[in-house]
Order: C-alpha cells, then sequence, then structure tokens
C-alpha cells in the first residue's frame, strides 16, 4: 500500500505520520474576510432581522446588559463589535453608568481580570471595569439567578439576573460549528444559566424517547435553545437583540448578523453552511490532531485530550464519518495530568466513572456534585470549573466509545491515565497504525483531520 506523509497537530509542533496515499485530508481553509469589519458591524447594528435598529431600540433612561461569549471563544470579535455596540446605546442617550456587561460563562469557569481585560480589549475593560460594570455569571449563586418557570419540553428555565432584568438585552457571540447538524450563536440560554437549567439539557436524563412529549416538544421547536429562548421572550415579553459572527483564523470575521434570535440564525447559518462543511467519505479510520490547547484548557488534562479524540465524530450533520466499529487515532504527547486548581473535580469524577457500566449511571450524582460546599467555594472564589462540568464532558465522551472498535491515543506519556476512560494507549503513531489495520483491514479508508482543535471546527460532510 502506498504511504503518505501528512503533517498533524502535536501539541506545540507539528508530527509527520504516515497515511494511505488514498487518505482525505480534512482542514478548514481560510475564507474570504470581511475588508471593513467595523462597517460591517454598523451595517448590521442599523439593518438587524427581526426588529429594528438598536439606535431605535435604545431610550433614555434604560438599564441596558451586555452578554458576550466567554474567552473560550476568540477576543477579535467583541473587541471589533462591543467598542460600536457602546457607542451607538450612548449616542441614543443612555448613560455609561447603566451599561453592564456580563461574561457569559455557562458552566465553564469564571474569568480572571486578566483575561476579561484580553478578551474585551482595554478600550471596554479600562472604561466599565472600574465602576463594577464587568460581570461573570454565576451558575450557582441563587441571589444572582431568576426563576422563570418549565418549557413544555421539561428544560429548566432559570437564567442570570443582572442580564434578563435590563431594560435591553444585546448578547455578542460567535457561529461555529456544534455537534451534529447544529451551529453556536444566539446562545445567551446556555450562556447565562443555572446548573440546574444546563443539567435539562446537557445531562442524559434529559435526552427525550422519541416518542415522548419532550420529543414532540424539541422537533416542534427545532432544538432545545429555540424552545428556551421562545418561552423567555413569553416570559419576560422581551427580545435579546443578538449580533453574531461567523469566524475564520484568529477569530477575524467572514460575516456579522445581528437581529432577533429567529430571524439572525438563517443568514448566519448559511453562511456557515459554506465554510465549515467539508466533503468526506465515510471512514475506517479517523486520525485527528491534537494541539497543545483548546477548549477548556491543556490536552494534557485527560479529559480534555480525551475530548479532543472523542468528541469530533460527533460532528457528522448527515451520515457518522466513522462507520460501525471504525477506528479512531488521537495524536497527542498529552501527559494526562490534571490541573487540580482549575480542574478540581475532573480526578473524582475519573474515579466514580471507572465504577460505572457506561457513563450514563453518573446522572445519578450530579445533584451532589453540583452542591459539594468544597467545589462550589472554588467555583466561587478561585476560578475553577464547576464541579459538574466534568459530567458533560463524560457524557460527551460515550458515543464515540460505543461506535468505535478502538479509540487510541498516540504518542501519550501516560498510559494508565487513558486506559481507564476507555481509550488506547500508544508510545507512537506507527504502533497505532497497526492496531488500527489490525482491526478494520489493511487497506482502510481513512480521513486525516490535522488541525480540527487549532483552526475553526469542520462539518464532516459523508458522501454515500
Amino acid at each position: 500500500m502506498n504511504m503518505k506523509s501528512v503533517a498533524v497537530d502535536f501539541g506545540d509542533r507539528k508530527l509527520e505520520v504516515e497515511v494511505p496515499e488514498s487518505a482525505v485530508i480534512a482542514e478548514f481553509e481560510n475564507p474570504p474576510l470581511l475588508e471593513d469589519p467595523v462597517a460591517a458591524v454598523r451595517a448590521a447594528l442599523a439593518r438587524p432581522y427581526g426588529c429594528a435598529p438598536l439606535s431605535e431600540l435604545a431610550k433614555p433612561g434604560m438599564r441596558v446588559a451586555i452578554g458576550f461569549d466567554d474567552p473560550t471563544r476568540p477576543n477579535t470579535p467583541p473587541q471589533t463589535i462591543l467598542p460600536e455596540i457602546v457607542d451607538v446605546l450612548l449616542l441614543a442617550g443612555i448613560r455609561e453608568r447603566d451599561i453592564i456587561f456580563v461574561n457569559a460563562c455557562s458552566n465553564h469557569k469564571k474569568s480572571t481580570r486578566s483575561e476579561l481585560a484580553n478578551h474585551l480589549g482595554l478600550k471596554i475593560f479600562n472604561r466599565f471595569w472600574p465602576l463594577g460594570q464587568i460581570l461573570n455569571h454565576d451558575c450557582a449563586d441563587p441571589a444572582q439567578l431568576k426563576y422563570f418557570g418549565i418549557t413544555d419540553g421539561g428544560r429548566y428555565v432559570e437564567m442570570n439576573r443582572h442580564f434578563f432584568e435590563a431594560d435591553l438585552m444585546i448578547y455578542q457571540g460567535n457561529v461555529a460549528s456544534a455537534a451534529w447538524k447544529g451551529y453556536t450563536g444566539t446562545g445567551a440560554v446556555v450562556g447565562l444559566a443555572s446548573t440546574r437549567s444546563i443539567a435539562s439539557h446537557h445531562s442524559f436524563h434529559s435526552i427525550p424517547d422519541p416518542g415522548s412529549k419532550n420529543a414532540a416538544s424539541t422537533k416542534r421547536y427545532g432544538s432545545v435553545k429555540e424552545e428556551m429562548t421562545t418561552y423567555l421572550d413569553q416570559a419576560t415579553g422581551k427580545q435579546i437583540f443578538y449580533i453574531n459572527s461567523v469566524n475564520g483564523l484568529g477569530g477575524k470575521m467572514a460575516g456579522v448578523f445581528a437581529g432577533t434570535a429567529q430571524e439572525v440564525k438563517p443568514p448566519a447559518w448559511e453562511l456557515a453552511e459554506r465554510l465549515f462543511r467539508r466533503p468526506v467519505p465515510q471512514a475506517d479510520v479517523l486520525v485527528i490532531g491534537l494541539p497543545q490547547a483548546y477548549s477548556y484548557g491543556s490536552a494534557n488534562n485527560t479529559l480534555i485530550a480525551a475530548v479532543g479524540a472523542l468528541v469530533p465524530p460527533r460532528f457528522s450533520p448527515g451520515k457518522p464519518i466513522l462507520r460501525e466499529g471504525g477506528v479512531v487515532i488521537a495524536v497527542s504527547p498529552s501527559s494526562g495530568v490534571i490541573d487540580e486548581r482549575t480542574f478540581p473535580s475532573y480526578s473524582e469524577a475519573i474515579r466514580l466513572y471507572r465504577q460505572c457500566y457506561s457513563s450514563h449511571s453518573l446522572v445519578d450524582y450530579e445533584d451532589e456534585f453540583s452542591h459539594r460546599p468544597e467545589y462550589l467555594h472554588r467555583y466561587t472564589h478561585n476560578y475553577a470549573y464547576p464541579a459538574i462540568h466534568a459530567f458533560w464532558l463524560l457524557y460527551e465522551n460515550e458515543y464515540t466509545l460505543s461506535r468505535a472498535s478502538r479509540v487510541i491515543m498516540a504518542g501519550t506519556t501516560n498510559p494508565g491515565a487513558f486506559r481507564e476512560l476507555g481509550i488506547t494507549p500508544t508510545a507512537n503513531f506507527a504502533d497505532a497504525w497497526k492496531i488500527a489495520t489490525r482491526t478494520v483491514g489493511p487497506d482502510p479508508v481513512t480521513v486525516v483531520a490535522p488541525t480540527f482543535w487549532s483552526r475553526p471546527r469542520l462539518k464532516f460532510d459523508v458522501q454515500s
């Protein structure tokens, strides 16, 4: 079999791996970017989808809350968009003291002062931080949350009080590939939700049976996010003004769209479909390069590295990218060492997972983990991830573990850390390839995603 060399992400460097000459390389290619992003933002604010211009929505005397996707997203969009929003508000007669910014960190860790300054840019940070007008969302503090009710689909709607009690709600977000058919964007109902609310759509017990009332409700609204957004629109009597960007490399914007959640989604998703889909065959072997850091932090973290290996097959909007019984090879020098200060519950969650037949069983421990005093203290005061965040990652991993014959972590220096997560460790890619070909045959259909995590994520558009 003829082979070729492909450079894939491998920590902080590239690694050349040998794959079949026929292997398909699936990689994001930078699209045409906006020539004048500031002008595009101004145009979007002036001509939004589904509502009046922001300049007309803003009235003197209003209290305005501006939510923004947290620093797990690129910082170029907020640094471009937020100053333009502020200028429109001030020109409309809004007092600077009546504007607050809320970091929509969902069930992630709160951002430090330095992280917020780096994400928002000094123009916004130095202007609004000194008077306490930049806040981290707190998903666990009842005093900062407001309960709105339960949707027909059984979703618990409890949201950030600072944002949803404002007279005018504005949200700056990003449209990027998400699992299955979806994309991100219009994310206030997730980014500004309580832990209990997030659990009502992130946990295994919240996934409806196909014939259930919950499934019918979700089908009627299109998605859980749309169901909750519609419910909040009715409960508050207000709609969020969204401004979402579709981004290329380095977070540079390829498009920007403003308006209501329902109306802003179609044009943004249309652009995203063009930029992020890549035609590929269904793979016997899927190779994923893992950079030094992505998503929630360092790939040395066992669970983050596992996500790097196990989540990409879920980015298949149609036919699955990985055939039943296929093999995933992730390439990483991961040390399998978890930073206990930032991720205090991860090691315990993994120990608990070892006692379960699958991650489904973890649902019985969600409430206890969420209310553990030591974990709550670290989340509230030490910029740590909430305890239950580890569960979401273990749930995400279940699909590929169930579908693949073997998932391999090639290059790790801590083999035992990955064995306990159901992942086979190997010292190098050559050893991983031998295991893969013994499993699926000597001439496998191979897809390589060398920069899946270091560039904007792809959708694998599997061709029949």
